[in-house]
């Protein structure tokens, strides 16, 4: 079993679905469980359970400290550059899921 074909590439690619199906199933399952809390009257739609899986870390890498993207002007081109990370509970468990794919999924 080589494990040389597991490019930087190949792991990039299984990190970002992860991340994109983890968000979603975690939106997803954040808006089920508001859905119940309300309709079981178990604190509304902001309840304790929701909460755990919408709520999301974020990291902010280029903006300034109003919140506002980075402007870099070149009198000819301005540029806005800004990125922002939002992880929840469910994001993570789906890179750790795709990562896993991504081991068993190599040709054998």
């Amino acid at each position: 079993m080589s494990r040389g074909n597991n490019s930087i590439g190949k792991i990039i690619i299984f990190i970002m679905l992860g991340l994109v199906f983890g968000g979603i199933l975690g939106e997803s399952l954040g808006w089920l469980f508001g859905y119940l809390g309300t309709l079981m009257n178990a604190g509304g739609e902001d309840n304790v359970v929701r909460n755990f899986f919408v709520k999301a870390w974020e990291v902010k890498l280029g903006y300034t400290e109003d919140g506002n993207p980075l402007l870099i002007d070149l009198y000819m081109l301005k540029f806005d550059v800004g990125f922002t990370l939002r992880l929840n509970i469910v994001s993570i468990i789906g890179v750790v899921s795709a990562l896993y794919m991504m081991k068993w999924s190599a040709d054998r």
